[in-house]
């Protein structure tokens, strides 16, 4: 029982001690970083996987064809830029677009000087669209029924015909 207690006070003891707990540090920082991976990854996937609901497109996704009318008209729409217009002054927006929504409806979309366009992963300039792109835009409704153009997300466009296989 002596030595019991004079190993308790001993230095090899205090190692043993700041070992043991170093390594329960060690253990708790890496557990908590694979839960927050877990779900960062997570969420990332299933976010891919509702891609096209997270932006209003029809329910059999974006290449199921542009048909449907899932979006929420007045925050957003989605579909073909059939004309462009130049700013009213250079000063508050961008140009104006009308688009030819899901619905067939033509819809105005005022593009802000804050209005974020992207293409893929790259931001681009909203002067890069063109008549004839797809494209899904998450904005504000004015009182006149113009959607004010926060997000712009410009789609790649759809092959016409299928895509060859890979050789192996």
């Amino acid at each position: 029982m002596d030595n019991f207690i004079q190993f308790l006070k001993s230095k090899m003891f205090m190692v043993i001690i700041l070992v043991l707990f170093g390594i329960a540090v060690l253990v708790g920082t890496f557990s908590i970083g694979m839960m927050i991976g877990y779900r960062k990854a997570g969420f990332s996937y299933t976010w891919a996987e509702n891609y096209h609901r997270n932006f209003g497109g029809p329910r059999g996704g974006l290449f199921g064809g542009l048909g449907g009318g899932d979006l929420s008209d007045g925050h957003g729409v989605a579909g073909l830029i059939i004309k462009i217009d130049p700013p009213a002054s250079l000063e508050k927006s961008g140009p104006t677009l009308i688009i030819k929504g899901q619905d067939n409806v033509e819809k105005i979309v005022i593009v802000e000087n804050d209005t974020v366009t992207r293409y893929l992963r790259d931001t681009v300039s909203p002067n890069d669209l063109k008549v004839g792109n797809n494209i899904v835009i998450i904005g504000n409704p004015d009182n006149s029924g113009q959607i004010m153009a926060k997000f712009i997300r410009v789609l790649p466009s759809m092959p016409m015909s299928p895509m060859p296989l890979a050789p192996r």
